[in-house]
């Protein structure tokens, strides 16, 4: 059903309307980035009827739409951290050699992401998944209280589909904040990631490893004549394939704003180019290097948290090692070794209705905490939390605020989910 507005002076009157049902399901979620794409894979082996819903044409998120092409090291000194559905993952792209550990690191990796996107597909297909792409989640269902639902734009009108259990994948919160929770919001640099090609990575390399002072000169001078107000890193990726990935941050801005991301997309693409055309003249290695892609999807970090039943804390995510006891996983943090932290089941649950879980970077926590928690490593884990609670729930007909969490634990544990 499409939609007609009435102009009636600076507003436009919209009548009332009614909304088909689509789908019906057990569970719904909502988003398809790796959060929501592990809640809905775990969510459907649990026998669960899953639906997942996306706005664009593959799954992975800014994992590969974005080309966040890094992958923290799933350990912290020597500790296991992520287990289950993430580390299969991983593994898997290993042993096709679509991934690749990085020898500079602590044990990060960096992934083809046509391949994420494909394992992605092929992960929520073996587990009867049905998908959902090119449908925009503009609303969400209500009885009194409880989430039902959400409201769907697409090309055919609005539509509308229903579940026992929705989960909110959507990165910035849009199903919880049309249901009425309560959240937060921060802002973060945001970015559009690139590729370029045909580099010489040895040379290059070299360069960047032995020749640090005129390394940094280079790059300085590209961050000054571009106004690059945020980060501006290279890396190179695939050894011994040419390829260097450029991730950024232009400017901290609102992610909400269709206009200011507008804006913040052609600023980006105009400097990026401009810097691409720097690099070919001064750095060595890069004389012949091909942009091959900027990112289809904006590099947004951060917008809403759900104010959820427990709320993680700077102080939770920067110990070495923070225990809860309704854990459901953990996650460490990609910038430095040293830490570990329990992900608590209150996080994912919303607080002010029923029938609703998150995941993902638009969990219950602090800002500070959202650092390390918004990686795609602890997404994964909280993605396959939520989806294996929303099945359960889902099954036992009854709210996701009343499940017994050893249960959920036990579960998650069979799964192959890193408690120790």
């Amino acid at each position: 059903m499409h939609t007609t507005g009435h102009i009636d002076g600076k507003r436009v009157t919209i009548p009332r309307r009614e909304a088909p049902i689509a789908a019906e399901c057990d569970v719904l979620v909502c988003g398809g980035g790796p959060g929501g794409t592990m809640a809905a894979v775990a969510a459907a082996r649990r026998g669960a009827k899953t639906l997942l819903v996306e706005r664009h044409n593959h799954l992975g998120g800014l994992a590969t739409g974005g080309l966040v092409v890094v992958l923290p090291p799933l350990t912290d000194s020597g500790r296991p951290i992520v287990g289950g559905l993430g580390l299969w993952m991983r593994d898997t792209m290993l042993g096709d050699g679509t991934c690749f550990m990085r020898a500079d690191s602590r044990g990060s990796s960096h992934f083809d992401p046509e391949a994420f996107k494909t394992l992605s597909d092929r992960m929520c297909l073996d587990a009867g998944v049905e998908m959902l792409h090119h449908v925009w989640v503009a609303g969400a269902v209500k009885d009194d209280n409880r989430v039902r639902g959400a409201i769907i734009e697409t090309k055919l009108g609005t539509q509308a589909v229903t579940a026992s259990v929705v989960v909110d994948a959507t990165g910035d919160g849009d199903l919880f904040a049309a249901a009425g929770c309560e959240f937060e919001k921060s802002d973060q640099s945001i970015g559009l990631d690139f590729r370029l090609v045909n580099v010489n990575l040895e040379v290059y390399n070299q360069v960047r490893f032995e020749q640090k002072e005129l390394y940094s000169e280079i790059m300085s001078e590209i961050r000054d004549a571009c106004d690059w107000g945020g980060p501006f890193q290279l890396g190179g990726l695939f050894d011994g394939r040419g390829v260097v990935w450029g991730n950024n941050g232009l400017r901290s801005d609102c992610a909400l704003d269709p206009r200011r991301l507008t804006q913040l997309d052609l600023d980006a693409r105009q400097k990026i180019d401009q810097a691409v055309k720097m690099l070919r003249d001064r750095m060595p290695g890069m004389e012949n290097a091909w942009m091959v892609d900027t990112a289809c999807q904006t590099g947004v970090r951060r917008s809403r948290r759900l104010v959820g039943r427990y709320v993680i804390n700077d102080e939770d995510s920067s110990q070495f090692d923070f225990r809860h006891p309704e854990a459901v996983g953990r996650g460490n943090d990609f910038r430095r070794e040293g830490i570990a932290y329990d992900i608590p089941y209150g996080s994912l649950v919303a607080r002010d209705v029923e029938g609703l879980l998150t995941c993902g970077r638009c969990l219950s926590c602090d800002d500070p905490s959202l650092e390390p928690i918004r990686e795609i490593h602890v997404c994964w884990v909280t993605g396959e939390a939520a989806g294996t609670a929303a099945a359960l729930a889902a099954d036992a007909g009854i709210e996701p605020s009343e499940l017994g969490v050893p249960g959920l634990q036990n579960t998650l544990r069979s799964a192959g989910v890193v408690f120790a």
